[in-house]
């Protein structure tokens, strides 16, 4: 096999440049055939797979691999790169994409079980002898006709909004103090928060309208927000999409809601809902925060279109 690393050495508020080295010491010890590149600026991963596609000879595609090393938000460029890549060249092999988790969330790598130390891994992506074709996230903005891919989950409210203040923070870029970003945003967010008009339907659900939406997100994986098994059911093995609603809480409704959530049973909640589609529509009116894949969006209004589109991807 041929592997072609995309490497965000940036992830995990440097965790991957302090860990590369080791990485490459050990490709070097089992004698790797890998090419690695590395990111630069926001996006860049997208440019770089579509570049490693368009080089790779058509005789070698099938001995090739895409690896994403870093943290979701590198997994989701690459993905975007590919998956933009294939819809101007329909008739190639798709290359398969794995994922070799050494940023900061890593959700991705909770939901399909791949190994969070980077070691166990890598050596999962070495041994892998074929790859998994899986569902990944397609959503279609219908004001503005433009689309996109999510590996793990779009969300509209309060998770967007503690990505946008996390990621403006002066922590962020330090690896011990990043964590904290993410515990101060989630506090100013809870404080501050207002909720929002929404409006859903699916491919068996009649519309439904929310005056006070809190969360709105709709995943492919049963994790989000760095760990948080907010649909313990989901699977990016199923070609459904879960769509998980909450009503803006009290402060008694938020702890319960934490609590439930470590139990597994925040679902069953009378605030909060979920529906598990194969093709979903959601509206919202206003300016709300974004994210995809923990990645931010910005502020806009929502008229959307989301279902799945399938990918091989080289996981055990």
């Amino acid at each position: 096999m041929k592997y072609f690393i995309i490497i965000n050495l940036f992830a995990g508020g440097n965790n991957a440049r302090k860990v590369w080295p080791d990485i490459k010491a050990r490709l070097a010890a089992d004698n790797v055939s890998y090419k690695a590149v590395y990111t630069e600026y926001a996006d860049h991963a997208v440019e770089l797979a579509e570049q490693i596609l368009s080089r790779i000879d058509a005789t070698h595609q099938e001995d090739a691999v895409i690896v994403a090393a870093g943290g979701d938000g590198t997994l989701h460029e690459t993905l975007l790169g590919c998956k933009r890549y294939y819809e101007t060249h329909p008739n190639e092999n798709q290359v398969p994409i794995s994922f070799l988790p050494i940023g900061s969330g890593n959700d991705f790598a909770r939901g399909m079980k791949i190994p969070l130390r980077w070691e166990k891994a890598l050596t999962n992506i070495l041994n892998c002898k074929e790859p998994t074709t899986i569902n990944v996230g397609h959503y279609t903005d219908l004001d503005n006709h433009t689309d996109g891919f999510f590996t793990n989950n779009f969300g509209i409210g309060f998770d967007a909004n503690v990505v946008h203040l996390a990621n403006h923070s002066s922590l962020k870029s330090n690896q011990f103090f990043g964590k904290f970003s993410y515990m101060a945003a989630i506090l100013n967010v809870i404080n501050n928060f207002k909720g929002f008009y929404t409006e859903i339907s699916g491919t068996n659900l009649t519309k439904k309208t929310f005056k006070n939406t809190f969360l709105l997100t709709t995943t492919d994986i049963s994790y989000f927000g760095g760990g948080i098994n907010i649909v313990p059911t989901a699977s990016a093995l199923d070609d459904h999409l879960d769509l998980v609603l909450v009503e803006k809480p009290t402060v008694w409704q938020l702890i319960l809601f934490i609590s439930m959530i470590f139990l597994k049973r925040h679902l069953r909640l009378k605030f909060i809902h979920h529906y598990h589609e194969k093709q979903l529509f959601i509206k919202t009116n206003g300016n709300r925060y974004g994210q995809i894949d923990g990645e931010e969006l910005g502020e806009r209004t929502y008229n959307l279109m989301l279902e799945t589109v399938k990918y091989p991807f080289w996981i055990r």
